[in-house]
C-alpha cells in the first residue's frame, strides 16, 4: 500500500509540474515574447518550434521571407541553419561509435587519408575528440572557405598546413574546417559521403522531410532569403546566397522549424524518436558533456551574465543557466541565423531560425522563454541585448574615426607602391598578390579582390564592407630594406 501512495504521489508531482510548465509556454505567451523580439529587433522573418516532454507544444512562422515581398513564413519555410549542423555531424559520430565503427579517440589519419597538421606533436597526438571540441590548437582561419572555391579535400589539407598557435587541447579555438575533418572521418567509418550518412541515418528515420544540404537543391524549395543588417541604416537587405557545399558537415544544412522539433525530440528523448532506438542514450550524452572550458571574458559575459561556466562538448555548448543544464548552439551562414536549446532534466528544447544576421536577437527570444519556464526573475532581454549591440558598434565605430583621423598625418611608406608588389606565398592559404592600381595598392586572393588603405609606414588595411572585411597588412622588411612578406587574416605571406 506504501509503494501504491508513493507511486501515486510521484505521479501527481510531474503531472503538475508537466500542467505548471505548459501553462507558462502557452501559445498566448510564446506568441507574445516572438512578436516583441521581432519588433525590438527589426526582423524581416522568424520561425520557432518548442518541444516539451517529447510533445511539440508550439511551432510557428512569422513574418515574410524576402523584404519587398509579402511571401510569409511558415513552419515549413527553410532557413539556413548553420553551426547547428555541428551537432548532426556529432550524433553520426556517436551512432558510429554505438556501432564500434570508429571511437572518439581514435588519430584522425585514421579514417582521413593525408590529413597531417604542420606541427609534428599535434600531428603525433590529434583525434576525432580534438577536431569536433575545437581544441586542435589551430585557428579557425575561416576565409579559407569564406572566400574561396577550395574543394573540401583542398580546405582540410590547407587547415592543416597552418601553423598551430596553441599546443594541442590547451586552449579553446573554434574551427569550422576541422569539424568539416569531423565529417570526412564519419564518412570514411561510414563507408558513404557525409550528405548521405546524414539524409539516411538522421533526417529519414526522424521524419525531417524537408530538410536539404545541397546548394543545389535551395532554388526548388521553399525557402527564406537571408539578409545583412545595416546599423546605420537600422535596415535589413537582401544577401546573396552563396554555394558553400565544401563546408557542409560544419554547417550547411537547410531546415525548417517542423523539422526541427524532430530533432528536438530525438535529441531530449536521449535518442529515441517515436519509440525506436537510434543510438545509445550512453553515446548521445556524450555529446552533450564537456569537452574544452570556453573563457568566460568581458564579451562573453556581457552576452551570458547568468552563466557561471561555459565549455564546449561534441558538437554543442554545455553551461548553467539558472542553475539547471544548457546544452545549446548557435548558427550564422549567408545572412542566416540559428538557436537551439535543451534543458536534458526539464525535456524542453527550443529552435528559433531567423533570416537576418542579427543573432542577439535569437538570443534574447530563447532566454525570455527559458526565463518563464524556470520562473525565473522577469527580465527585458531585448533592452539588455540590444544595448550590448549598440554599445559594440559604437567601440567599433570610434576606432575607426580614430584610424582615419590619425591616417591623414601618418607617415608615407617608406618605399614606391611598387615596391609592395608582387606574388607572396603561405602554406595555408597559397598564393596572393599585391598590384598598383591607378596609383593605389590592390590585393588579390581567391575570391578577393580588395584595395589597400595606406594606415602608417609600411602598414596598410584592407577593407571591404560588402565581405565584412577590415584587416590590418603590416609589410615587413628585409635587412636589406626589402620587402618581403606581408601580413593578413594572423599568417605571414613570403615573397619566394
Amino acid at each position: 500500500m506504501r509503494r501504491f501512495v508513493i507511486a501515486v504521489s510521484v505521479f501527481l508531482t510531474s503531472f503538475l509540474i508537466a500542467v505548471t510548465a505548459s501553462a507558462q509556454l502557452s501559445d498566448g505567451v510564446i506568441e507574445k515574447d516572438v512578436r516583441d523580439t521581432m519588433t525590438a529587433w527589426h526582423l524581416p522573418g522568424l520561425a520557432i518550434a518548442v518541444v516539451q516532454n517529447d510533445r511539440v507544444i508550439f511551432v510557428k512562422g512569422y513574418g515574410i521571407k524576402e523584404i519587398g515581398k509579402s511571401d510569409p513564413v511558415t513552419a515549413d519555410t527553410l532557413f539556413e541553419i548553420g553551426s547547428t549542423t555541428k551537432a548532426f555531424t556529432a550524433t553520426a559520430m556517436a551512432m558510429l561509435a554505438d556501432e564500434k565503427k570508429l571511437s572518439w579517440d581514435d588519430p584522425v589519419r585514421n579514417y582521413v587519408a593525408g590529413f597531417h597538421i604542420s606541427d609534428a606533436c599535434t600531428d603525433s597526438l590529434i583525434t576525432l575528440r580534438d577536431i569536433a571540441s575545437h581544441r586542435s590548437g589551430v585557428a579557425r582561419h575561416d576565409e579559407l572557405w569564406d572566400d574561396s572555391d577550395f574543394s573540401r579535400d583542398e580546405l582540410i589539407k590547407r587547415i592543416g598546413a597552418m601553423k598551430i598557435s596553441k599546443p594541442i587541447r590547451t586552449a579553446y579555438q573554434y574551427n569550422n574546417l576541422m569539424f568539416v575533418t569531423a565529417g570526412e572521418a564519419a564518412a570514411s567509418a561510414a563507408k558513404m559521403p557525409w550528405e548521405e550518412l546524414i539524409r539516411t541515418r538522421i533526417f529519414a528515420p526522424l521524419g525531417m522531410t524537408e530538410s536539404r544540404i545541397a546548394f543545389a537543391d535551395w532554388p526548388a524549395s521553399d525557402h527564406a532569403t537571408g539578409h545583412r543588417w545595416d546599423d546605420k541604416g537600422e535596415r535589413a537587405a537582401i544577401q546573396p546566397m552563396r554555394n558553400y557545399d565544401a563546408l557542409a558537415p560544419a554547417g550547411t544544412i537547410k531546415s525548417s522549424a517542423h523539422d526541427m522539433a524532430q530533432w528536438l525530440r530525438f535529441q531530449l528523448a536521449g535518442g529515441v524518436i517515436d519509440g525506436k532506438r537510434l543510438l545509445s542514450e550512453i553515446a548521445l550524452d556524450e555529446t552533450h558533456t564537456p569537452q574544452t572550458i570556453i573563457p568566460l571574458g568581458p564579451a562573453t559575459r556581457a552576452l551570458y551574465p547568468d552563466t557561471n561556466f561555459l565549455t564546449y562538448a561534441l558538437g554543442w555548448n554545455a553551461s548553467d543557466y539558472h542553475g539547471e543544464l544548457l546544452v545549446a548552439h548557435a548558427g550564422a551562414l549567408n545572412g542566416f541565423r540559428t538557436n537551439v536549446a535543451l534543458l536534458p532534466k526539464r525535456h524542453l528544447g527550443i529552435f528559433i531560425l531567423e533570416n537576418v544576421g542579427r543573432g542577439s536577437a535569437l538570443a534574447a527570444l530563447r532566454n525570455t522563454i527559458l526565463d518563464q519556464f524556470l520562473s525565473a526573475p522577469a527580465r527585458n532581454w531585448n533592452a539588455d541585448l540590444l544595448d550590448v549591440e549598440k554599445s559594440a558598434a559604437l567601440e567599433a565605430n570610434l576606432k575607426r574615426a580614430e584610424r582615419e583621423a590619425k591616417r591623414a598625418t601618418a607617415p608615407k611608406p617608406s618605399h614606391d607602391l611598387t615596391a609592395y608588389a608582387g606574388t607572396f606565398h603561405n602554406a595555408g592559404f597559397g598564393d596572393a598578390t599585391i598590384a598598383v592600381v591607378n596609383g593605389a595598392l590592390v590585393l588579390h586572393w581567391e575570391r578577393l579582390t580588395i584595395p589597400l588603405v595606406h594606415e602608417n609606414y609600411d602598414t596598410f588595411s584592407a577593407i571591404d564592407t560588402v565581405e565584412d572585411i577590415d584587416e590590418s597588412v603590416p609589410f615587413r622588411l628585409g635587412a636589406d630594406g626589402d620587402v618581403k612578406a606581408f601580413t593578413l587574416f594572423g599568417e605571414e605571406f613570403v615573397r619566394p
